[in-house]
């Protein structure tokens, strides 16, 4: 495929201009690497960097493609990949980069079987780089039919530890066919699926799909070629997990180890914040509470060690590796080293090496001051396999404990008992409890917010006009407005009771979206009505006294204002504040939003 590529890049170059320098570049070992991170959608953090070789800056053979085509035509492919994978390690490790090390590596590297031999392995060990942090991606133009050398050597490279990924999924039935055979533990989607991704729906259903069949073959699916924010925000509200192109960052000889403040920002609310659980506890609470203290082993313990550990405790199923400094590196499981070692020869073989070469890095971890709900957040979004391992509570980086998913089950599913007890029978909303405990704990986080109380004018009468079928109709509706119009991240929504709503919020656009709701009361109201009652813009009905009187329609009143930090103590001055308002706004007329601009406090 790329052997006829040489005289397309460079048509006014000789071959043998081509061959010498590659001749030179192979002897010499003048290759270098730069990296560039795959960045976790979930906890905002780099999963690892991928790998990207580049020749003599500056030369006819800079770019790898080139480079590829003058080992294929010099027949030297697994040699000269060879020096590309030496060249990435040691660069790697002279970087001190961090989480797993992305390799393109063609099938002639699989099949010569150098990834196994014990003195490629005693060499990463001396990198710091064990198989477990090393992810062999196949090239393109490779495709590793079943029965195969190759194949064969790629499924052992699995079971010592390495990972592997299959890349540009998309372009071609080969690559699904090579999937379904390989099983990888990466999916990379080719970037034209994700160039202009948030305006084209094919494209969208095409990254749906691929996320349902990863499900199925527990891969992990990454996106390339992210440019711009629009395109981030769109992989994430899809369900990807990872992502790198431009937008995170550019490839590198030595990248930042975490990605730049505006794309952390830029996922700064990974999903809609869930309300808060009140009474024994919350899902907003610490989690680092429920974490076990498991104790950890160092790098460098014996398998055999290890192995002797889990037989002799049947309730211990993940054991935490954190080395000298107290760094948390990884995770030795019970079911990943049952898979891995209980196979012939392969415990006899390795039962004296470092614990490390069946550890995974590629772990769930959290800092000691993310809450459950994060917590439940990140598990919901993980593999089965993360799932059984647990989760990684590190403070700084050192590790402080491990969450266990069924400790956090356990909890999650009391709070939801909790949650149902003190929601509103009719919108299942929060009620008076949960929205006294979120004020309490926005109060203690000392960030500004607003907070609105919204009232139905003319309910009663309404109500007793036409039932109360039709007064919970509207109280449904306005439920409705309030959730489509607020934004979904940073918001908080209650039911206090009756026609009665508070709304707690922290985006910018507050006071507008507020008046966003009025207008879509009122043309709920509107619907809702016959078109002479809405003609009238009233109806004619019985006072308590037996007397006619006309009633004008349903209108909602809001009183809101700016909470500033350290300007309140506890959720029942801010209640008084709210129901003051809320009268002023009732004494206007019609559809009305009270804004107190005074400063509290």
């Amino acid at each position: 495929m790329v052997a006829i590529a040489l005289q397309d890049y460079a048509p006014d170059i000789d071959r043998n201009d081509f061959a010498s320098l590659f001749q030179s570049i192979m002897l010499e070992r003048n290759l270098s690497a730069v990296f560039q991170p795959i960045m976790d959608l979930r906890n905002r953090r780099f999963h690892g960097f991928e790998a990207l070789i580049r020749g003599p800056a500056g030369s006819p053979l800079e770019s790898p493609q080139r480079l590829f085509a003058c080992a294929r035509q010099s027949h030297r492919v697994g040699e000269f990949d060879q020096l590309c994978v030496r060249t990435a390690v040691e660069g790697f490790a002279a970087a001190g980069l961090p989480g797993h090390l992305f390799l393109n590596v063609t099938e002639a590297l699989f099949d010569c079987g150098w990834f196994a031999q014990e003195p490629t392995l005693q060499w990463l060990q001396e990198h710091g780089l064990p198989p477990s942090r090393l992810v062999l991606e196949l090239l393109e133009s490779d495709a590793l039919a079943e029965d195969t050398q190759a194949f064969v050597a790629a499924q052992f490279l699995r079971e010592l530890g390495y990972e592997l990924a299959l890349d540009d999924l998309g372009q071609g039935f080969g690559r699904f066919a090579l999937w379904k055979r390989l099983r990888p533990r990466y999916l990379k989607i080719d970037r034209s699926y994700v160039a202009g991704l948030a305006d084209d729906p094919f494209k969208a259903a095409f990254v749906r799909s691929m996320l349902l069949l990863s499900e199925a073959s527990r891969s992990v699916v990454v996106a390339e070629g992210v440019e711009s924010e629009r395109e981030l925000l769109t992989l994430r509200e899809l369900g990807v997990s990872m992502a790198q192109g431009y937008f995170i960052a550019r490839p590198q000889a030595r990248p930042a180890p975490e990605p730049a403040v505006p794309v952390h920002d830029a996922l700064r609310d990974p999903q809609p914040a869930l309300h808060s659980l009140a009474s024994r506890g919350s899902i907003e609470q610490p989690l680092l509470g429920l974490a076990r203290q498991i104790p950890p082993v160092a790098p460098q313990t014996r398998l055999d060690q290890v192995l002797r550990m889990l037989e002799q405790d049947s309730e211990l199923t993940s054991v935490p590796v954190v080395d000298e400094q107290g760094r948390a590196l990884g995770i030795i499981n019970r079911y990943v080293v049952a898979d891995r070692l209980f196979r012939p020869h392969v415990r006899d073989l390795f039962g004296n090496k470092p614990c490390t070469m069946v550890m995974s890095s590629d772990v769930l971890r959290l800092d000691a001051r993310s809450s459950l709900r994060q917590a439940t957040s990140l598990i919901a979004d993980s593999s089965y396999r993360h799932a059984t391992e647990g989760v990684l509570v590190t403070e700084d980086g050192h590790y402080r404990g491990l969450l266990l998913v069924g400790d956090l089950l356990r909890l999650v599913t009391e709070f939801q008992v909790q949650a149902a007890r003190y929601a509103n029978p009719l919108t299942l909303l929060p009620g008076n409890v949960p929205i006294n405990d979120c004020l309490d704990r926005w109060l203690r986080e000392e960030r500004s917010f607003a907070a609105a109380y919204a009232d139905i004018d003319h309910f009663k009468p309404f109500n007793d006009k036409f039932g109360y079928r039709m007064g919970d109709e509207i109280i449904l509706m306005l439920a409705e407005v309030l959730r489509s119009r607020l934004a979904p991240q940073g918001s908080f929504l209650g039911h206090v009771g009756g026609d009665d709503f508070i709304a707690l919020s922290r985006s910018a656009q507050w006071e507008s979206e507020l008046r966003g709701v009025l207008d879509g009361f009122e043309q709920a109201v509107a619907r809702l009505v016959e078109p002479q009652v809405l003609a009238e813009q009233g109806y004619w009905a019985e006072n308590r006294r037996g007397e006619a009187t006309f009633y004008a329609l349903p209108t909602l009143s809001i009183g809101a204002f700016v909470v500033e930090p350290a300007c309140f103590e506890s959720h029942r001055e801010v209640a008084n504040v709210l129901a003051e308002l809320k009268r002023a706004a009732k004494r206007m007329n019609g559809h009305a939003l009270f804004v107190d601009r005074r400063r509290h406090g």
